[in-house]
């Protein structure tokens, strides 16, 4: 029998590895911020690679539509 350490499962991960059902996962936030802010991204990237193929229309539309959805976010709250 050979006494070498074999590293395990516990030397890989932490206690808490993110698993959606552990009641130590954090609480899920409600605020949409980073989801708008990615869409946004998204769609400036879109408009960036049109603009670069020199479809100025569509690349005019996908900056419409990033600016549309930044609107959302900040409309006020009625």
């Amino acid at each position: 029998m050979s006494h070498v350490y074999a590293p395990g499962p516990g030397d890989l991960l932490p206690p808490f590895a993110g698993h959606p059902h552990d009641p130590r996962a954090p609480e899920q936030d409600d605020d949409a911020t980073a989801e708008v802010i990615n869409d946004v991204r998204y769609w400036l990237n879109l408009a960036h690679v049109a603009a670069l193929n020199a479809d100025l229309p569509k690349a005019r539309k996908h900056l419409e539509e990033a600016k549309a959805t930044l609107d959302e976010l900040l409309e006020p709250a009625a």
